[in-house]
């Protein structure tokens, strides 16, 4: 997707998330989803097993499938979860112009999220523990809609760009832009 600018439009700045981001997807996103599939894998095998020692009129089930299952399963879990964020990384990009912010990217579905700065009510730099030890960051930026709502410290920002070394600089380019906005209306 490349982004049309508008008539007047300039690029303030442009970024895309640091390639550390992938170690934070492995430590919170991919070992908790193969956690999760393993574990429902392995459910269905002792169910399974349970299953057919009762059709088959055994006393006692076989459970020695679900190791070995587990030991293939895991495995192939992480790679396809590792390559899917790899490729999902890749499409991520951040513009910031003189009239909105926006968001590109996504593997299965490709998104643009747009948000003008009249929209625009906070900017918040963000950085679990797991981005402090990488050194990285999140900029968060909120409309009427999404910040103002919900439980404090678990507000659905509009738009966040994620993975950023130094978020200070989109931060103040935000936030120069939004008062020059609000002072003169454009």
């Amino acid at each position: 997707m490349v982004l049309m600018l508008q008539q007047g439009e300039q690029i303030l700045w442009e970024g895309k998330p640091e390639k550390k981001i992938y170690v934070m997807w492995l430590l919170t996103r991919v070992l908790f989803m193969s956690v999760l599939i393993s574990g429902i894998i392995a459910y269905l095998a002792v169910v399974a097993c349970v299953i057919y020692a009762a059709a088959h009129h055994m006393k006692a089930p076989a459970f020695y499938p679900v190791p070995s299952i587990l030991i293939f399963v895991v495995p192939v879990v992480l790679a396809c979860a590792l390559f899917y964020y790899r490729h999902l990384l890749e499409t991520f990009h951040y513009t910031v112009t003189n009239q909105r912010c926006v968001f590109q990217g996504g593997i299965f579905v490709r998104r643009r999220r747009n948000v003008p700065f009249h929209k625009i009510t906070d900017v918040e730099i963000n950085q679990n523990i797991i981005e402090h030890m990488l050194g990285i960051c999140s900029l968060k930026i909120f409309t009427p809609g999404t910040g103002s709502a919900g439980v404090p410290g678990f507000e659905k920002a509009e738009i966040v760009f994620c993975g950023l070394l130094d978020a200070e600089k989109p931060a103040s380019v935000i936030q120069d832009t939004l008062k020059k906005f609000k002072a003169t209306g454009e």
